[in-house]
């Protein structure tokens, strides 16, 4: 399965939106299947951008993550692509050139992209 950056960052717009502190095992999110969004919930555990709990096997792999919220990095990378107008730029500015970015590119050109918007 490949990572899916619009589905990262709906994701992180839904547990952001939670009313509660409650754990989730999966985030809805119209027009994806539940294992796809538990996938990308394993993901941003990986990359340390929500608050969670493992569901580890008898070995020590994360099998599932049970979510809370974004953590301090995933607010950071929420502020920056939060504003659909950005976020559509930046992704209408990788797909012109025709390749993904590693997420610290993706997140710096959201960056460069706010920063334009308010004229700094």
């Amino acid at each position: 399965m490949q990572r899916d950056m619009d589905l990262i960052r709906k994701v992180l717009l839904e547990l952001e939106a939670k009313l509660g502190p409650e754990a989730v095992d999966t985030v809805k999110v119209v027009g994806y299947d539940d294992p796809a969004v538990r996938y990308h919930l394993l993901l941003l555990a990986q990359a340390k951008l929500i608050d969670f709990e493992p569901e580890l096997t008898k070995t020590g792999r994360i099998i599932r993550v049970v979510a809370f919220n974004p953590s301090w990095q995933g607010y950071e990378f929420l502020d920056s692509v939060r504003n659909d107008a950005v976020w559509n730029r930046v992704k209408t500015q990788v797909s012109d050139r025709g390749t993904a970015l590693p997420f610290d590119l993706l997140k710096l050109l959201a960056v460069e992209t706010l920063k334009k918007l308010f004229g700094l």
